[in-house]
């Protein structure tokens, strides 16, 4: 389970973002079946949220929250393997003379396996500079580690040396270079007391739609479904009034001819096989005709691609981060993919999921609590600010329209558009010209 996350000097957040999922109690009798009570020794009456919208005009910060929560996880996954002396993905804010020359921070705070975590961390392109694990499996904090690059000495300091609820192995600190985290490294040198952390950041933690690797990897996942219970899937497509009656996958041999064009670099990881799936239409006559997914429209093909991540978040629990929730699909349908996260009766394991939209009709308080709505904004200085709509300096009532309230611009997060978008010549510098 998410607790929050905040992210300084990532791309267009130059300044400290933070979402949190705590339940505020402005909202404490509305739709309860939102929340979740975990119960966790330190914070026993601390409620949770079953998941957050953010909102947003475009070019405004959304996809680069979702973008810092991504590049967080990678670090975790893949910074162990980082070759010596090689560059971090360090992504600062661009439009001013100093945040070149900050670190980016990212901060943490989670659930795994029933204790609760808190994991910091700041670097630039060079090297991490500092790093710290805590957790709280009684409620008070245990600092498992803390990481410090002193620049004047021209070395790291890791304390405490010894604890009595985490070892920390003279090896793991050993193997962990500069642009590496000592929470990746360690975890992949099978360091007993991380394997709850980074099984976390690897399984339950799960971020999509950040490019064409990403959709090809969620595509997998719902082959993945297809494979262990095809009957769940086709029904998952009939119910959503797709005009799908059955699917069949196939594998095929990649043409020889076709490798023989490829540069070798990409002739050696090509794949052997490639996954053809087709999908069955009734027509005329009761008769049935197989078309392949690539001939779908854009909403069927979103929508299968959905279906796996989907599944997987119900089932395992998982908190998933997803942009552009809405692209391609039916109102109704992204309404409903909500309102199953939101179910505690679909959601037993108390999955979250945190999207960014565009959607105005999902400002729904039958469907999701003023606490849940989060907006960005750019700056006039060109940089994102992240706020929440119950914090808004002159919150709605709890009686008024979320829907039109944000239309109309009350709780920022929308563009801010001239009459004359698509005219050829601005309306001002026309009513200039009548006037001469």
């Amino acid at each position: 389970m998410l607790l929050d996350f905040q992210v300084v000097n990532h791309r267009s957040l130059r300044h400290p973002a933070r979402l949190t999922l705590a339940a505020s109690h402005y909202d404490s009798t509305s739709l309860p079946g939102n929340v979740i009570t975990p119960r966790l020794p330190g914070i026993t009456k601390d409620k949770f949220l079953r998941g957050a919208a953010v909102y947003g005009a475009n070019a405004s910060g959304k996809s680069n929250l979702i973008r810092a929560v991504f590049a967080l996880q990678q670090l975790v996954r893949r910074s162990h393997a980082f070759e010596l002396g090689g560059k971090l993905p360090f992504d600062p804010f661009l439009l001013d003379s100093g945040s070149a020359l900050q670190p980016t921070l990212y901060a943490i705070r989670f659930v795994a396996e029933g204790v609760r975590y808190h994991y910091h961390l700041a670097f630039n392109a060079e090297r991490v500079l500092e790093e710290s694990l805590s957790a709280f499996p009684k409620g008070k904090e245990q600092l498992w580690y803390h990481r410090q690059w002193d620049g004047e000495a021209g070395s790291e300091i890791y304390s405490p040396e010894e604890s009595a609820h985490f070892t920390l192995r003279k090896s793991d600190v050993e193997s962990t270079k500069p642009n590496s985290l000592f929470l990746s490294t360690a975890a992949n040198l099978n360091h007993p007391g991380l394997a709850p952390v980074y099984g976390w950041f690897r399984d339950t933690l799960s971020v999509l739609n950040l490019g064409i690797d990403s959709i090809q990897a969620d595509m997998s996942r719902t082959l993945e479904l297809y494979k262990t219970d095809p009957g769940r899937l086709l029904r998952l497509l009939r119910e959503a009034d797709l005009g799908i009656s059955d699917l069949r996958v196939e594998k095929t041999p990649v043409p020889a001819a076709v490798l023989r064009k490829l540069p070798q670099e990409l002739r050696d990881k090509a794949p052997a096989e490639l996954t053809l799936v087709e999908l069955l239409h009734i027509g005329e006559g009761g008769k049935g005709r197989y078309l392949p997914l690539d001939e779908e429209s854009s909403g069927t093909k979103r929508y299968f691609q959905l279906m796996g991540p989907l599944i997987d978040l119900i089932e395992k629990g998982q908190v998933l981060f997803l942009d552009e929730l809405e692209t391609s699909l039916h109102p109704l349908l992204t309404r409903e993919l909500v309102r199953m996260v939101m179910d505690p009766e679909l959601n037993p394991k108390n999955a979250q999921i945190i999207f960014a939209t565009h959607d105005p009709l999902l400002l729904d308080t039958t469907l999701l609590r003023r606490d849940q709505i989060w907006l960005t904004e750019k700056t006039p200085e060109g940089d994102s600010v992240l706020y929440a709509l119950n914090e808004y300096r002159d919150p709605p009532t709890k009686r008024e329209s979320l829907v039109r309230g944000y239309l109309a611009g009350r709780y920022g997060g929308i563009p801010c558009l001239p009459e004359s978008l698509l005219a050829p010549e601005p309306l001002t510098t026309r009513a200039e010209a009548a006037e001469t």
